[in-house]
């Protein structure tokens, strides 16, 4: 009896403790699962938020340098170019500009050096002045088309010389289509024109400057015929005899460091 009694009492309690230890360590195992990929769901959201949160931050730094560099360009070069055609003109530019309310017609307006009515421009007369042979060798032939857009709308936006040809000229490049991009300095724009297949390079001791038609960017190095030492200087023919940046120049200036792209299409 006593050994029986101790077999069943042993069995019993051995058994009833295995199967509550079971299904104890189960019921924990579900739990510690489920509480696991909670845990892992919230980290993984505060990961893409902290790499949302990275990715603006890079934008914004990316974006503060640009500016940063932006500003020290405009510091140690200029965007623009600095041409002035004499330093008591240049001033009273910017005086007419900054203190004259609907600066674009008025007695002032018309008053500034450079400044006048692009209506009253023939921008066809040198259209059949110039054959250009040169061009007609390489499959090229003057773009009409190309050429008076550019003249035209550079002369409509010209304000009188104000020491920036270069930001004149090439908005007036980027409105018309013919060239998207940025140079710091007038003289630069000669690297970008000969790379550019909208225009085709012509040497200025083929042609007279006053016979060029419409829309041809002529373009002088650092300091040559007497423009700005440091930029040069940078204009459009308006098919005239005449050139505009973001003045009109009456008399347009030979000189051997001076680059002329005419605009073409295929002959």
């Amino acid at each position: 009896m006593f050994g029986l009694s101790v077999r069943n009492y042993t069995n019993k309690p051995v058994e009833t403790f295995g199967m509550s230890v079971s299904n104890s360590r189960s019921s924990k195992n579900v739990n510690t699962k489920s509480a696991y990929e909670k845990r892992k769901e919230v980290q993984e959201a505060n990961l893409e938020k902290l790499k949302e949160d990275l990715k603006r931050e890079n934008e914004e730094y990316a974006r503060m340098l640009q500016r940063s560099l932006e500003e020290q360009q405009r510091a140690l070069f200029g965007y623009e170019d600095n041409f002035i055609d004499d330093p008591l003109t240049h001033q009273l530019n910017l005086a007419y500009i900054a203190t004259t309310t609907g600066y674009r017609s008025g007695y002032r307006y018309n008053a500034v050096k450079g400044s006048f009515d692009a209506a009253s421009v023939n921008f066809n007369k040198n259209n059949n002045a110039i054959s250009f042979d040169d061009l007609k060798a390489k499959g090229y032939k003057y773009s009409s088309a190309n050429g008076q857009k550019l003249a035209k709308d550079v002369a409509n936006n010209s304000v009188g010389f104000t020491g920036k040809c270069s930001k004149y000229v090439r908005q007036a490049l980027q409105r018309t289509g013919l060239y998207n991009g940025h140079t710091a300095s007038a003289y630069q724009m000669a690297a970008v024109l000969a790379d550019n297949k909208n225009f085709q390079e012509v040497s200025p001791s083929s042609v007279d400057l006053k016979n060029l038609p419409a829309g041809c960017v002529v373009v002088y190095d650092k300091g040559a015929a007497g423009y700005n030492s440091q930029h040069g200087h940078i204009e459009v023919t308006l098919g005239d005899g005449t050139a505009c940046s973001d003045g009109r120049t009456y008399n347009q200036r030979t000189a051997q460091n001076m680059r002329i792209f005419v605009p073409v299409e295929q002959a």
